[in-house]
């Protein structure tokens, strides 16, 4: 009996031991929420205190985005028959091209025998010409068969249509037609740049076998910059065609509109995209095609609370305030942000906020003590 209750007064001994451990171990991961400062941390901090400010503030979306271009400026270039690079230049990503200039030259075999066959067609239609007058006086004069007539009227359409599309093709491929009737062959293509813009890839090497699939050059164009963004599936009910977008990325700052809005929710990100035009053209060139951007939507006016600037320490998308209670201690309090200009941040308390003085300077000095501790 007696070694029963010692067994049952070791375990409850050790029971006790193991939560006292576990509620210890749960209080040193708990991150800080209250903190006390003296008089003097609190003047080496700048802090002072003040009280929150209903004001009327735009409302915000925070998202992110692409710098893009649309498909009219951005061009693949290729040639539509085979044959090997002669010569090229200097086509580094990112240099600058102008529509027209030429990129390279290529040797074809192919584009030779079309010149010959164009200059033979033209040659034997020349002579359907004249064999179809003459056998339309014959017929008229009925010393000719209808017959031969009726054959060189077919020879003729033929050689016509032989001709039209040879010309075609050799249009497409930038021949001088007026240069090519006159019995100059040449052997060399020209491959020129359809549009303006900046080389953003090549695959050009002198001697290089080349054919209709590949992509030789791809140029983006400078025009037409806008920015696609993606928001997600809960906001999307408060945006409006026009309403204004402030962009921002690594030292560039730029307002936009926004121009199209998206009708389809892509299911694996829950987002939809929003196409926004840049409002000046300046802000416009600042900005490179691909660049990662930050945006903030204003989707309307509302009443907030607000504390000022140096009352926000801001973290990532959100951040913290402070407020003094009652005994003297800081709580940190988290928030999401509502809305921001240059004085003000309008906020959304993530938990209740105790009574007491809310800090409107020195947060960001508080955030660092907190952080530490």
């Amino acid at each position: 009996m007696n070694n029963s209750i010692k067994i049952t007064s070791l375990f409850l001994a050790l029971l006790v031991i193991a939560c006292g451990k576990k509620e210890e171990t749960a209080t040193a991961s708990a991150p800080i929420s209250e903190i006390k400062l003296t008089p003097e941390q609190k003047q080496n901090a700048g802090i002072s205190f003040g009280e929150f400010q209903e004001k009327e503030m735009a409302e915000e979306i925070t998202c992110t985005g692409l710098v893009d271009v649309p498909p009219i400026s951005q061009a693949s270039v290729s040639l539509p028959i085979a044959g090997y690079v002669k010569n090229t230049f200097e086509l580094l990503p990112g240099k600058k091209v102008a529509k027209g200039e030429l990129l390279a030259t290529i040797t074809s075999l192919e584009y030779i025998q079309m010149q010959q066959e164009y200059l033979q067609a033209m040659s034997s239609l020349n002579l359907s010409n004249s064999e179809k007058s003459r056998q339309q006086v014959l017929s008229s004069e009925e010393v000719g068969s209808k017959k031969k007539y009726q054959q060189a009227e077919a020879d003729q359409s033929n050689l016509q249509a032989q001709v039209q599309g040879l010309t075609l093709k050799l249009q497409a491929l930038g021949c001088d037609m007026n240069v090519l009737t006159k019995g100059s062959i040449s052997a060399v293509i020209s491959l020129r740049s359809p549009i303006d813009g900046y080389i953003e890839d090549q695959s050009l090497a002198i001697g290089k076998y080349v054919t209709p699939t590949d992509a030789l050059v791809k140029i983006v164009g400078v025009a037409h910059k806008h920015v696609e963004l993606k928001v997600f599936e809960k906001d999307l009910g408060k945006i409006k065609m026009g309403q204004k977008i402030a962009i921002q990325t690594e030292g560039s700052k730029a307002e936009a509109k926004v121009f199209l809005i998206g009708r389809q929710v892509d299911l694996s990100t829950r987002t939809t995209p929003i196409h926004a035009h840049f409002q000046s053209e300046k802000d416009e060139m600042s900005f490179t095609v691909g660049q990662f951007v930050s945006a903030h939507i204003l989707v309307g006016n509302q009443k907030m609370p607000t504390v000022p600037q140096a009352g926000l320490a801001r973290v990532g998308k959100g951040g913290f305030i402070y407020v003094e209670t009652a005994s003297g201690a800081m709580a940190q309090i988290p928030v999401e942000i509502i809305s921001s200009n240059p004085d003000f941040a309008g906020v959304k308390p993530l938990k209740p906020v105790p009574a007491g003085k809310l800090v409107i300077q020195g947060a960001s000095a508080l955030e660092a003590i907190f952080a530490k501790d």
